[in-house]
């Protein structure tokens, strides 16, 4: 049986530059690379690294804002739950804040207004497309439609860019790149997978001999420019791997097949082709560092490793959560953290609870995004604007889909937005 996949990797939304308003793990890498969910506090948050006492804030010292909030629900049975989904006072998304739709015709699509603009320069296309998020763009590939045609195929979770089957590629596909707020996409050329380079504007595009095993056969990668042109020499990638982010200290590699150590992502130097360091429980990367949350028996923490100084810094957790994913913000000062609760705590739909922590990179200090409380099976996506420090995610509820934006800098409240079925909420690009 083939069962294939595409990455809608680092699909992050894009809230113009000139106004502030709002915005997995790696797929494994086979459809776009690397990428949770907003969710509430369902018993009291402590800011980590403090005392038992300390009170829960809304703001992170060193740059998460100076507004303050503190919130206690004591969950002690199904009549103590709040409502699944946004409640309590809410703020308005900005009427120029948008976000790309894929779909057979990508476009621009402002949740305040209902507002939606094609996005030129991608043919039409029954299957749709990918977008994978990289500094300053979107790299955008036509969703692959269907199974390669090769055999033994067993996906992986997660992945970056479009290809053919778990451990066989297909053909390459044409590569677009679109700029934030842009009406244009640029043409940049052809590949199996992609992922975002170190530099603003810049991705590795790789390639495989159709059909390649993907555990056998080495991609050769090259870096482009959003204008397609080829920037340095191409690399040859170790076989099994492919490239999940480009760093200032390497190349960060992700295992491609089952056969691989999955758990294990290696950052790799391409010019003399050793491997730096290891790691294992990788939940967000960035051009300068690598956030991972290694397996563990009690509380475990999330590090953040500096690639350029070498430098870790630890997010101390609670002793029942366990962080599943994050992403980056755009600058690299905020981590998002999406955290399952543990110690029973649930939502009113009886599955586990989900909330959505922001850290700071230079303290490891957090803060919950408040009045939203879902279960994991809700969250749709989460992502950052394009330049911008406002975190957004979509949640798909039985009755209705809304998006939310929170700016962790200033605090307060999340702006929401109901999605209605015919803006096809499916198709939102969110992370």
């Amino acid at each position: 049986m083939c069962a294939c996949w595409a990455v809608p990797m680092e699909d992050i939304i894009s809230q113009g530059d000139d106004r502030p308003p709002a915005g997995r793990r790696r797929r494994l890498l086979i459809a776009g690379v690397l990428v949770v969910v907003i969710a509430f506090v369902v018993a009291e948050h402590l800011p980590h690294g403090q005392g038992a006492s300390a009170p829960n804030r809304g703001h992170i010292a060193g740059g998460i804002g100076q507004r303050s909030f503190r919130v206690r629900l004591r969950v002690q049975g199904p009549a103590m739950r709040p409502p699944t989904g946004v409640y309590g006072k809410t703020a308005a998304w900005a009427p120029d804040a948008r976000l790309p739709r894929g779909g057979a015709q990508p476009a621009w699509f402002w949740p305040a207004m209902g507002r939606v603009a094609p996005i030129l320069g991608l043919p039409s296309d029954r299957f749709g497309y990918v977008f994978t998020r990289v500094d300053g763009g979107w790299a955008v590939q036509p969703d692959p439609p269907g199974p390669a045609g090769c055999s033994n195929c067993t996906p992986p979770d997660p992945s970056p860019g479009p290809a053919g089957c778990g451990d066989c590629t297909g053909p390459p596909t044409p590569v677009f790149y679109l700029p934030d707020r842009a009406r244009r996409a640029i043409m940049v050329g052809s590949a199996n997978l992609v992922a975002p380079a170190a530099i603003k504007g810049q991705m590795w595009l790789t390639t495989y001999p159709p059909e390649a095993d993907l555990g056998k056969t080495p991609g050769l990668a090259q870096q482009y420019n959003g204008a397609g042109a080829a920037v340095g020499a191409p690399v040859t990638l170790p076989a099994g791997y492919g490239i999940a982010q480009g760093t200032r200290g390497g190349l960060l590699l992700v295992a491609l097949t089952l056969d691989v150590q999955t758990n294990t992502d290696k950052l790799w130097d391409p010019a003399t082709g050793k491997v730096l360091r290891s790691f294992s429980g990788v939940v967000a990367v960035d051009a300068t560092a690598v956030a991972y949350a290694p397996p563990c028996v009690a509380t475990c923490p999330v590090q953040v490793f500096n690639v350029r100084t070498g430098r870790e810094l630890t997010i101390k957790m609670r002793p029942t959560d366990t962080v599943t994913s994050g992403v980056f913000s755009p600058d690299g000062r905020f981590l998002a953290l999406q955290v399952s609760r543990g110690n029973g705590v649930v939502s009113d739909g009886g599955a586990s609870a989900i909330q959505l922590e922001v850290a700071s990179a230079a303290t490891g200090r957090t803060a919950v995004v408040p009045h939203i409380f879902v279960s994991g099976d809700a969250v749709a996506g989460f992502g950052w604007p394009g330049s911008r420090d406002y975190l957004v995610a979509e949640f798909n509820f039985s009755s209705t889909v809304q998006m939310a934006f929170w700016d962790p800098a200033a605090g307060g409240d999340p702006a929401v937005a109901d999605i209605k079925p015919t803006q096809d909420p499916a198709a939102l690009v969110v992370g």
